[in-house]
């Protein structure tokens, strides 16, 4: 079963840590979980590079991958706003994290920001 949270306003202008978290109910042992987070993406500076990433009970996907993307701006880009922010997409399928397969039941799924890019 699918479910869909609207967070209205998520953007605060940090940096790095957690940025919004939900309570997800995972039915069957037997299936992996979908991620689909769209949003405009943004920063505050130039010459920035962002990742978002997605945690699942604290823990990043390792089964099929990590579900990651990086936003880099530089000198041109004048992503001072967050409302001149470009759209962007978040998705991926996860089965399992380095504590092993996510089961069924309760699972804490949350939106996280690092400003380290890894690549």
């Amino acid at each position: 079963a699918w479910r869909y949270y609207p967070w209205v306003n998520w953007a605060d202008g940090r940096e790095n840590g957690q940025l919004k978290s939900v309570t997800y109910r995972k039915q069957r042992n037997d299936t992996m979980l979908k991620v689909e987070f769209h949003s405009q993406f943004g920063q505050y500076y130039d010459f920035k590079c962002n990742e978002y990433f997605v945690q699942f009970d604290g823990e990043e996907c390792t089964q099929p991958a990590p579900i990651v993307t990086s936003l880099f701006t530089d000198k041109y880009s004048n992503s001072r706003s967050w409302g001149s922010a470009p759209p962007g997409e978040l998705s991926g399928f996860c089965n399992a994290t380095s504590r092993g397969q996510i089961l069924s039941g309760p699972l804490a799924v949350s939106i996280h920001i690092n400003s380290r890019c890894s690549g």
